[in-house]
């Protein structure tokens, strides 16, 4: 049993220019959509892809690295991504 086509709700500019980037790249709208969420990651995926970055420094310098140490990266992440933008 194949995918079953649904409708999203949605303005008529989103559906606009939704339609607009489909046409000058060649494709479908669904096509595009299909595209755009792939490349977004859910909470959970982005977790899971910071455990498995932290087991492999674990695995390949012996270092574990410490709640206290995520936490000051993220948030120096975060103050790098305000400065850049406000730049």
């Amino acid at each position: 049993m194949g995918d079953q086509d649904t409708s999203i709700k949605t303005t008529k500019a989103v559906r606009d220019r939704l339609r607009t980037l489909a046409d000058e790249r060649g494709t479908t709208m669904n096509d595009l959509l299909e595209t755009l969420v792939k490349r977004e990651l859910t909470e959970e995926e982005k977790e899971q892809r910071a455990q498995q970055a932290l087991e492999e420094i674990r695995q390949t310098t012996g270092v574990i690295v410490s709640d206290e140490a995520r936490t000051r990266a993220r948030a120096f992440l975060q103050r790098l991504g305000r400065e850049h933008r406000a730049a």
